[in-house]
């Protein structure tokens, strides 16, 4: 079930589009590293949601997606006020875990910065790596 990472010519899996927002800015002026991580889960959250795989009802099912690793790379400032546009993609899928890929672009179409999430399914109970669920699976895999 492996599958390659995206890139920029693949079709993302999700848009999602946000206005930078005082909270999100640092003394710099700037958006604060950690708000782009805030805003790639928001992402993350709505594209499940728009599928109909509500994080509420997520907590309650017999799974869990921990993300257990992250990254981000930070190419150009992003500035208060400024829309952004973040798309997802697919960066690999296997049997119990899955990566994506976020990308931050600009009114300019300018790539701003980069962002990965690694998430592991674990059994809710026994936090026990398991088998992705196939509703997951298929929402990665554009069924």
């Amino acid at each position: 079930m492996a599958s390659s990472p995206s890139d920029s010519s693949s079709k993302p899996l999700f848009n999602y589009e946000f206005i930078t927002r005082i909270h999100d800015i640092d003394a710099a002026g700037v958006v604060f590293f950690a708000r782009s991580l805030y805003h790639a889960h928001d992402a993350y959250e709505t594209f499940l949601s728009h599928h109909k795989q509500s994080i509420a009802a997520m907590l309650k099912a017999d799974f869990i997606l921990p993300i257990s690793h992250t990254e981000a790379d930070f190419k150009i400032p992003v500035l208060l006020n400024e829309v952004i546009m973040i798309k997802v993609y697919l960066n690999e899928l296997k049997e119990d875990e899955f990566s994506l890929n976020y990308q931050f672009i600009n009114q300019t179409n300018k790539v701003c910065s980069t962002a990965l999430t690694h998430h592991v399914c674990l059994d809710s109970k026994t936090h026990q790596r398991k088998k992705l669920p196939e509703s997951i699976v298929s929402l990665l895999i554009h069924k």
